[in-house]
């Protein structure tokens, strides 16, 4: 499985690429929306894990491009962020963005997540991780 890291710090990239490599994952990283979207014009991807808050292109703003994109209308994606404030909850809000988790969380919920989201939909438990 080809999973994009979306993050625009460098030391959680790094540190969730290195776990997501343990479980034998293929992972690429990006440090902004504009960044992936590049990425993902060179190679396929199997899930989005994507932070909300970035500069040059936040996580937003590089769903709806990637929703734009036919081969991956469907894409699951994964949003990370240190905040759960109202704004940030009332942003991933969206009936196309499948999940949310908070940064810091345990290893096993975000691994959780990852099954749930590449699970076909037809296929998940009827309530994701965590809920």
């Amino acid at each position: 499985m080809n999973i994009l890291i979306v993050d625009d710090d460098p030391g959680f990239r790094m540190m969730l690429q290195s776990l997501l490599l343990l479980e034998g994952w293929i992972v690429e990283a990006a440090e902004n929306g504009r960044d992936a979207l590049e990425r993902m014009s060179q190679r396929s991807h199997d899930l989005v894990i994507s932070d909300i808050y970035m500069p040059v292109m936040d996580g937003i703003k590089f769903h709806r491009a990637v929703r734009a994109i036919p081969k991956y209308e469907r894409l699951p994606f994964l949003f990370i962020s240190a905040y759960d404030d109202e704004h940030t909850m009332s942003a991933v809000q969206d009936p196309s963005i499948e999940g949310f988790l908070k940064k810091g969380r345990p290893v096993n919920v975000m691994k959780a997540w990852i099954n749930y989201l590449v699970t076909p939909e037809q296929d998940r438990p009827k309530v994701p991780p965590g809920k």
